[in-house]
């Protein structure tokens, strides 16, 4: 074979498949239009599956920050992720296309430069480290090859959108504009109008009635009602706690008694000596009379003290027996302990508490009632399940279960009957009406849990459907609701007429003493104000017009009116000094932002752009 193969024949043919394998074979690769690793393609330039990945990792972080937690598939698709992701590398690739048609670019010197006073590169002396930039890089994920090609880029791009951009700032006659709109003071003069009490009114004619009626008729439609039955099973139908009896908390105390006893506790303390030699001449020096703090002087240690712990808290048995067999005060022989020959001193005793079975016998009826009901809460949910899933009816299942089936009378989507009570025995009650009003006529109800371990089986009863009520059933309330409008709208148009009267050339304050009503000043008002007997559509009147305004609006609390006079307005002398600082960063950066947007929205004009969808659901499912 190999004999074969060195021959000018084989050699043809090993050429030839490798040229075929090349030019079919990788070509098509190389040269497929938005191929595997591109994902979108705008004019000649092309933005990589790498490049994507990066953007959308990018914008699930940004969101992830939003929800405190890691966005699913779901909730990216809902916010746009990968739309605003597409946008923006669309916007990138057209400014790279402008700025390489303009011949751009950035030197290395002039690169270097960038790198070496991004302040996140410096070291603690201030000065650029390339160690540090590496940490930094490691840390985002990103090596120094794709960092200096994303920053070359950012680079290029910086200069073509400056050359637009830079130069932008907010017009001085907009900022004097805006100082002299928010500025603005005035003083407002106003009084107060009470409604008349709704209840001492006539009553409506049947004409007016009726025309309020009709008009209103949405408000008195019937709702719809459905009936219908349940089981629940929830820690207070399924309780257990009258059958637990006391030869069972007996039993659990027993078994359990170290649940209920606090152990011994000790004030300690240690020296560790560096051996076995040192240590046992401090435990001569302690017989001797020595204290310990001279022992461990002499030995070159400390004294450590470990504060008051139990013998678990040692982690070592030798060192916590010889803890708790020794005499308070009284330092031990020398213990062999996991870093060295150790000497210990008990400082403090707190004998083992043993709490008495009296004390606990509720709390253990208490824990033992819980776990036989839970138990019994998850024997009837897996018996009903059962029963129902083999189609035997809510009656037959409930039998089986050994639970009573409870009937709802059949109340609204709010959970009010149609006489107007409300209903609130009903378990897990907004859940449970939520599931019967969402399920369809002769269909089942899935279970509906709520509270953790609690359940409530719905069985729909008879619907009663939504319905126009006649007049006649509801007189009363529409006669309420007529009078209640009409108090209403006798203090506005009592309003409007006392503020005609001001306009005609009555003062305002005559008008007040004529009323006999109270007269009140606010002095000093910018739009910024906030007045609580003005309320919002007070301030929205007091600012809509010139000094001498005069206008009538409803007040703050539900049925009184204002009547209020612009007595003065004060512009401020220098509007521009009115306008804060970060207000002006804030416009500046609003309207070049503006100014970049529709420069990339006319370079976008006639340029072809193609997306790979393939690679874009490739590059998303990898970063998920």
């Amino acid at each position: 074979m190999r004999r074969g193969a060195s021959g000018w024949v084989a050699k043809l043919f090993l050429g030839g498949l490798a040229v075929s394998f090349v030019g079919w074979g990788i070509a098509d690769v190389l040269r497929a239009p938005g191929g595997g690793s591109t994902v979108l393609q705008a004019g000649d330039v092309r933005v990589s599956l790498a490049e994507y990945e990066m953007a959308y990792r990018q914008g699930l972080n940004r969101l992830g920050q939003q929800l405190q937690a890691r966005p699913t598939a779901e909730q990216a698709e809902m916010f746009g992720v990968d739309q605003m992701v597409l946008a923006q590398l669309r916007s990138g690739a057209m400014v790279d296309l402008k700025a390489e048609k303009a011949g751009l670019g950035v030197s290395d010197a002039g690169l270097i430069a960038l790198i070496q006073r991004e302040p996140a590169f410096h070291d603690g002396s201030g000065h650029f480290s390339r160690d540090v930039m590496r940490a930094v890089l490691a840390n985002a994920g990103m090596n120094e090859a794709s960092y200096l090609a994303d920053l070359r880029r950012s680079a290029v791009r910086g200069q073509l959108i400056g050359s637009v951009t830079d130069d932008v700032a907010v017009p001085r006659a907009f900022v004097d504009a805006l100082g002299a709109y928010n500025g603005e003071r005035r003083t407002v003069q106003y009084v107060v109008l009470q409604p008349q009490p709704a209840d001492g009114l006539a009553d409506p004619s049947d004409e007016e009635l009726g025309s309020y009626f009709t008009e209103h008729n949405d408000t008195y439609r019937a709702p719809e009602y459905r009936a219908f039955s349940y089981v629940a099973l929830t820690p207070t139908s399924m309780s257990e706690a009258d059958k637990v009896t006391d030869e069972e908390l007996a039993r659990y105390y027993e078994a359990n008694r170290a649940q209920f006893t606090t152990p011994e506790r000790r004030g300690v303390q240690q020296v560790v000596f560096a051996d076995r030699a040192s240590a046992d001449s401090a435990a001569q020096a302690l017989a001797g009379g020595a204290t310990l703090a001279d022992a461990a002087k002499a030995a070159g240690r400390e004294i450590a003290d470990l504060g008051v712990i139990d013998r678990a808290a040692l982690g070592n048995a030798s060192l916590a027996e010889a803890a708790f067999a020794a005499q308070p005060n009284t330092p031990t022989g020398v213990v062999e302990g996991p870093f060295g020959p150790v000497i210990l001193n008990v400082t403090s005793v707190q004998p083992e508490v043993v709490r008495p079975f009296d004390a606990v016998r509720e709390e253990i009826r208490a824990g033992l009632a819980k776990d036989a009901t839970n138990t019994r809460i998850t024997n009837a949910y897996n018996a009903l399940t059962d029963a129902l899933q083999s189609g035997a009816p809510m009656s037959e299942a409930a039998a089986q279960a050994g639970v009573k089936i409870e009937t709802a009378p059949a109340v609204s989507r709010e959970g009010a009957t149609p006489a107007g009570a409300r209903v609130d025995s009903i378990p897990g009650r907004d859940q449970v009406l939520a599931a019967v009003f969402a399920a369809e006529e002769g269909g089942d109800i899935p279970p509906v849990q709520f509270d953790g371990n609690s359940y409530v089986f719905p069985v729909l009863g008879e619907i009663t459907p939504a319905r126009d009520r006649p007049l006649d059933e509801v007189r009363d309330r529409v006669v309420a609701d007529w009078k209640q409008d009409e108090a209403v709208q006798m203090v506005v148009d009592r309003g409007q007429s006392l503020a005609e009267r001001v306009r005609k050339g009555q003062s305002f304050q005559d008008m007040a003493e004529v009323e006999g009503l109270t007269l009140e000043t606010a002095p000093g008002l910018t739009r910024a104000t906030a007045v609580p007997a003005l309320g919002e559509a007070g301030m929205r009147a007091a600012f809509s017009g010139p000094q001498g305004l005069v206008a009538s609006t409803p007040a703050r609390d539900s049925g009184q009116a204002l009547v209020l006079q612009v007595s003065e307005v004060a512009a401020p002398a220098d509007p521009a000094s009115v306008v804060a600082e970060n207000t002006r960063s804030g416009l500046g950066q609003a309207l070049r932002g503006d100014f970049e947007q529709g420069y990339i929205a006319a370079l976008q004009s006639g340029v072809p752009v193609t997306y790979n969808q393939k690679a874009i659901q490739q590059a998303k499912a990898s970063v998920r």
